[in-house]
C-alpha cells in the first residue's frame, strides 16, 4: 500500500515537472537579432549567457549590417546589430514607416588591411590603400612590393565594413574593376591566404596566422595606437531597436550587453569596450 502511494506521488511529481517545463518552453519570449557578420561570434556568446538566466529564446541571423537594419525597419527582427552607423537613407525610411529608432554604441572594432604572408609590403599610407581600391594603383611594385597585378578583395554590398571603408577612408563607393567580393571576414582571409597577389581588409580579430596584416601610415593596428589617434582604421559597433519595442527582455538583453558582463564578453571577442569611447573621440 505504501509502495503504491509512493509510486503515485512520484508519477504526479513527474507529471507536474513535465507540465512546468513545457509551459516554460512555450511561454519563452523569442527575440530575433539580425545583422553583422563581424559581430556574430560576440552576439552568440552574449545571447547564450543571457539565455541561461532568462526565460527567452534568442534567434540570430547574420545577413550583414545593412540587411539587418532593413529587417528591423520592416518589423522582421527585434534588434539589429551593425558594424556601421545607420545610414541617412535608412533613417529616412524609418521616419516614413513610423519606426522610432533607438541607437546603442556598444564598442569599437579595428580594421586591418591583409596580404599574403609572402608579400614583402609592410606598410601602406591610407591614400595608397584608397588608390588601390579605386583601381588607380594596380601593381605591387608601385607600393614597394613584388612584380604583378594587385588582386583587390572587397566585401559585398550588405557589409557594414564595406560601407565604413568606402565612406570614411576610400571616399568613394567605386571599387577597382575586376575586384573579388566576399561575404565575411573569414571569406576574405581564406581568399587572401590562397592568393599571393591579393589584398583585403578585415576586422583585426579575424587576422590569424594565415595572412599578414600591414601597417597604415607607419602604425600597427593595435588598441594603443587607436587610442592615441595614430591608427585611423577603426569603426563603431552598434545595436538598434524600434523604441516602441524597447521593453521587457529586449531592454534587459541590451542592458546586459552594455553592462560589465557584456562588455567583458565583447573584449574577449577581440573588440574594444565602449568605455574607451572618450579616448577614441579625442
Amino acid at each position: 500500500m505504501i509502495y503504491h502511494k509512493k509510486l503515485r506521488l512520484m508519477c504526479v511529481t513527474l507529471f507536474v515537472s513535465i507540465i512546468v517545463f513545457a509551459c516554460k518552453q512555450e511561454c519563452r519570449q523569442s527575440i530575433t537579432i539580425n545583422g553583422s557578420t563581424t559581430l556574430e561570434t560576440f552576439i552568440k556568446s552574449a545571447a547564450g549567457t543571457f539565455e541561461k538566466s532568462h526565460v527567452v529564446k534568442i534567434n540570430i541571423i547574420t545577413s550583414g549590417s545593412l540587411s539587418g537594419l532593413a529587417a528591423l525597419l520592416d518589423g522582421k527582427s527585434d534588434i539589429a546589430d551593425s558594424s556601421v552607423k545607420m545610414p541617412a537613407e535608412q533613417l529616412w525610411n524609418a521616419q516614413k514607416k513610423g519606426v522610432m529608432v533607438k541607437e546603442f554604441l556598444i564598442g569599437y572594432d579595428i580594421i586591418v588591411p591583409i596580404v599574403h604572408p609572402s608579400n614583402k609590403v609592410k606598410n601602406l599610407f591610407i591614400g595608397q590603400l584608397s588608390d588601390i581600391y579605386a583601381g588607380l594603383l594596380r601593381y605591387w611594385k608601385d607600393v614597394g612590393g613584388n612584380q604583378g597585378n594587385i588582386i583587390v578583395v572587397d566585401r559585398n554590398d550588405n557589409s557594414g565594413t564595406k560601407l565604413v571603408m568606402s565612406e570614411r577612408f576610400f571616399e568613394s563607393t567605386k571599387i577597382a574593376p575586376g575586384s573579388i567580393k566576399r561575404n565575411s571576414d573569414t571569406d576574405v582571409v581564406s581568399y587572401v591566404a590562397r592568393h599571393p597577389a591579393a589584398v583585403g581588409y578585415i576586422s583585426k580579430r579575424c587576422c590569424g596566422n594565415k595572412v599578414k596584416s600591414i601597417n597604415i601610415n607607419g602604425f600597427d593596428g593595435i588598441k594603443e595606437n587607436v587610442e592615441k589617434g595614430y591608427y585611423p582604421l577603426y569603426r563603431e559597433l552598434y545595436l538598434y531597436v524600434n523604441e516602441k519595442s524597447y521593453k521587457g527582455e529586449i531592454k534587459s538583453l541590451i542592458g546586459f550587453i552594455m553592462n560589465t558582463a557584456g562588455q567583458d564578453l565583447l573584449q574577449k571577442a577581440g573588440f574594444i569596450p565602449v568605455s574607451c569611447m572618450n579616448k577614441l573621440s579625442k
